[in-house]
């Protein structure tokens, strides 16, 4: 029985004295769930916890590299934008000569070359701009976008995800513009119909012979300078034009009994065949006409003075005056569409591009092109003709490369006013290009603070498993130094009782 009780005691407390061991040299105070079942349930929970911390700070830190590294490259082409405007306004005003300007577009290559490898920026073996098809470069040596539109997400916390790229056709692409289908030499005849914001339909014939027109034509009809509302049967005035075409002489037209209602003013002013074409806009509600003008050399500057108009004022608003539309300064300047038109010249060939004249206001532009006065049949909705520049055939964007090409093939034509638009064009493109910097911007910032919440969330759940997971030190090793006491004296109390014979209880 003695020898019994005493082993027992022994394996009980070298049990104690192995766990309280353990406890000190791991410092933890659960080794197994056995030691404390509901304590054991806690840890786990927080152990889960803090691996997926872990987890998502890996997946932030993915998106950080991907979007740190997507701003420094949106930053170098906001500096090949920067230079391209510059050589845009230097090589548009008169000082500039062919030479210069074929020398500039030398340049522009160079700078549409360093665009492409900036879109075709690589992470890890990836392309960052190219979407979902990674593998994949973004643009090939024409600037044209081989990516996809999705957004690569990572998950940042328990059901929340966050995009972590920015595709090139959004990072490289000005989406407040509209660009319609390649039209070549010619765009076609026909009316075209617009209406800008919530104003009234007007349209607008672009050729009234049956012969095409180019995109340069249409262009410069959409961008006439036109004059104040006229009622179309009433009469005009008399007075005096003075209609000067590019470098011309001026030429004068007397405005009379014989030509003072808008149309026979019109066949007037064309029957000059001076340089100066003239035509009318017709608002389809009210039936009010604007005469407009358009130079009959392509983008060539041409200019329309007033005088003796018989009321004391050659700017106001009417008679004669009402050519130079209200408050303007005797020469005509305006256009009353509420949209601007430019030519885009790249390597895929001529096309129209435009934009409103108000920012963020909405249009549409229709198209007759069979001349039935109807803008919806099957003849105004195709895809050749002048039905190209319809709102169905237009694209709603336009990208920096085409851009670029646009520019470099105007500086090497010497085409001043494609050289003018391109400062337009640049400038819509820098716009874009720092509000895409923006939103790169406060991705980082979204993910620099969720991954500094999640740090601290990591600190209390690792504080909180320490409380129900570690040992307390100083109290193990007081345990195990109570164990060594009480196996000690076991130990010598053992030597003498575990000696004793039968003889020695029967005495």
């Amino acid at each position: 029985m003695l020898y019994n009780q005493f082993t027992s005691s022994l394996s009980k407390n070298l049990s104690k004295l192995g766990k309280s061991q353990v406890q000190l040299s791991s410092g933890k105070r659960l080794t197994k769930p056995s030691d404390d079942v509901i304590a054991a349930r806690g840890a786990m929970a927080y152990k889960v916890s803090i691996n997926e911390i872990k987890q998502f700070n890996r997946n932030i830190d993915e998106g950080l590299s991907m979007l740190g590294l997507t701003e420094i490259q949106l930053s170098a082409s906001l500096n090949i934008l920067n230079r391209a405007r510059e050589l845009a306004v230097a090589e548009s005003n008169d000082t500039a000569t062919a030479e210069t300007r074929e020398m500039t577009s030398y340049e522009m290559q160079n700078l549409f070359s360093e665009l492409i490898s900036i879109g075709n920026t690589k992470l890890k073996n990836r392309y960052i701009f190219s979407g979902y098809l990674s593998s994949s470069q973004a643009f090939n040596a024409s600037g044209v976008y081989q990516g996809d539109t999705n957004n690569l997400e990572v998950y940042i916390s328990d059901g929340i995800k966050t995009g972590i790229n920015i595709t090139g056709d959004t990072a490289f692409t000005d989406s407040t513009k509209q660009l319609s289908s390649v039209l070549g030499g010619t765009a076609g005849m026909g009316t075209l119909r617009i209406t800008s914001g919530s104003g009234n339909p007007v349209t607008l014939p672009i050729k009234d012979t049956l012969t095409n027109a180019s995109p340069q034509e249409v262009r410069d009809a959409i961008n006439a300078p036109m004059s104040g509302l006229y009622n179309a049967a009433d009469t005009i005035g008399t007075g005096t034009l003075t209609l000067t075409a590019g470098t011309g002489s001026p030429v004068t037209l007397t405005v009379d009994a014989a030509n003072n209602t808008p149309a026979l003013l019109r066949d007037a002013v064309n029957a000059l065949d001076m340089g100066i074409e003239a035509r009318l806009a017709t608002d389809t509600v009210t039936n009010e006409v604007r005469l407009f003008f358009r130079p009959t050399t392509a983008g060539e500057t041409f200019e329309i003075e007033v005088s003796g108009d018989g009321d004391g004022e050659d700017t106001d608003s009417n008679g004669l005056s009402a050519l130079l539309h209200t408050g303007l300064q005797s020469n005509l300047t305006t256009t009353a569409l509420g949209i601007e038109a430019f030519v885009i010249n790249d390597t895929a060939g001529k096309r129209l591009l435009f934009a409103p004249t108000t920012p963020n206001t909405s249009y549409t532009i229709e198209v007759d092109e069979d001349g039935n006065s109807s803008f919806s049949d099957a003849g105004d909705t195709d895809t050749s003709g002048l039905s190209r520049i319809a709102s169905g055939n237009l694209t709603g964007s336009i990208n920096f490369f085409m851009i670029i090409d646009h520019m470099k093939n105007s500086l090497s034509s010497n085409d001043t006013a494609g050289i003018q638009g391109s400062i337009f064009l640049l400038d819509g493109a820098l716009d874009s290009n720092i509000n895409t910097t923006a939103d790169v911007g406060s991705r980082l910032k979204y993910l620099l603070d969720q991954k500094d919440r999640l740090e601290d969330n990591e600190i209390s759940y690792i504080e909180n498993l320490s409380i129900l997971e570690d040992a307390d030190i100083a109290e193990v090793a007081l345990e195990i130094t109570k164990i060594e006491s009480t196996l000690e004296a076991m130990r010598i109390s053992s030597l003498k009782s575990l000696s004793q014979s039968l003889f020695d209880f029967l005495a």
